[in-house]
């Protein structure tokens, strides 16, 4: 199981987990479920000294809606 430190490029609030794991790997564009329940979509992944940092678009209801709305932000 690989660790991911997440950074969040809107809503962050103390109930948004600062990490996740996954045994599957992530890419750009992939919509995934945090432990707060709420879905968000990857925008960018950086290799930091000690971690992997997944940044994180606006909090969604579903994979779908997060992957909308990641696009819509970032075309506007």
């Amino acid at each position: 199981m690989r660790k991911f430190k997440l950074k969040y490029g809107y809503d962050f609030d103390d109930s948004c987990p600062k990490s996740y794991e996954s045994d599957d790997p992530i890419k750009v564009g992939d919509a995934i479920l945090v432990a707060n329940g709420f879905w968000h979509a990857v925008t960018d992944i950086r290799i930091l000294k000690r971690d992997i940092q997944l940044t994180l678009s606006k909090s969604s209801q579903s994979p779908q809606e997060a992957k909308l709305v990641m696009k819509q932000l970032l075309s506007g």
